[in-house]
């Protein structure tokens, strides 16, 4: 049981199907945090699809400055390394192509069943499982590079959490336990290979025919369909029924008898 808690880089490449994300592969035991780490690759010269995993962050981070408390031995932290073509605008597709990917993964291998609150968290039973930070690189108005970061809670026990997300965090292996009874660990390279496989499924389809053909897939884990929610906008909160997902990854938000808002940016209280 003990083994498979280790991440085996030659174990992960093995299980990847895809045809250029996580081809190459870097690791460390311990680092700030991947999408530092990323970055710093990225303007290096890194390829294109390059993934960068680390057994634990010392500094790991989310959205807004807010801490990704990341022990090791435990869970998956990972980013990815993109050198798109496209124009910057369109760059906020790329949390929803790993939300989905990250939710994919999750119910392939832990066979649970995730809920993705936007823009970029994935929940289970209301809780958050996994999160995404998406980080873009530009000169002149071009894109130089784009750093996708995942995190995922995998093998965690509520007893190991910090006190303060407690009441509003989970792991895989918690609710693997409360729905199969599992006591095992789960399989971190399994999951890493999957999200990157896809990852590469959905960023394909993306180039192709655009991130439309990504959100029939995304909408099938689109837990905030209907919902009144309200949302902070920079300086000001907003409140409305959601009605939907825009064609760039954008929020809907029904505000008013015929008012509708299109949200690119804010954070969520259901």
């Amino acid at each position: 049981m003990e083994e498979i808690n280790y991440i085996d880089i030659f174990e992960i490449k093995k299980n990847l199907k895809g045809s250029f994300i996580g081809k190459n592969l870097y690791y460390e035991e311990k680092v700030d945090s991947t999408n530092t780490l990323a970055r710093d690759l990225a303007s290096k010269n890194a390829k294109s699809g390059s993934a960068v995993i680390a057994d634990c962050q010392e500094k790991g981070r989310g959205r807004n400055g807010k801490i990704w408390t990341s022990p090791c031995g435990r869970n998956i932290y990972m980013s990815i390394i993109l050198k798109p073509k496209f124009n910057p605008e369109t760059a906020q597709g790329m949390t929803i192509i790993a939300a989905v990917s990250a939710a994919d993964a999750i119910a392939e291998v832990a066979s649970l069943e995730p809920q993705i609150k936007w823009p970029n968290d994935i929940l289970i039973g209301n809780k958050k499982v996994s999160g995404i930070l998406t980080e873009m690189g530009t000169q002149n108005m071009t894109i130089d590079y784009i750093v996708v970061g995942i995190g995922m809670n995998v093998n965690i026990l509520e007893e190991d959490m910090d006190a303060g997300i407690k009441d509003i965090a989970t792991s895989l292996l918690i609710e693997s336990k409360k729905t199969n009874g599992s006591e095992r660990f789960l399989d971190r390279n399994k999951l890493i290979a999957s999200i990157l496989n896809k990852f590469d499924k959905y960023y394909e389809m993306f180039l192709s025919t655009g991130l439309s053909s990504v959100l029939g897939y995304y909408q099938k884990y689109f837990g905030m369909m209907g919902k009144t929610i309200e949302i902070n906008i920079k300086d000001r909160r907003v409140a409305g029924q959601v009605v939907g997902i825009d064609s760039k990854g954008a929020l809907l938000l029904k505000t008013g008898e015929n008012e509708l808002e299109t949200i690119v940016f804010g954070e969520v209280y259901l």
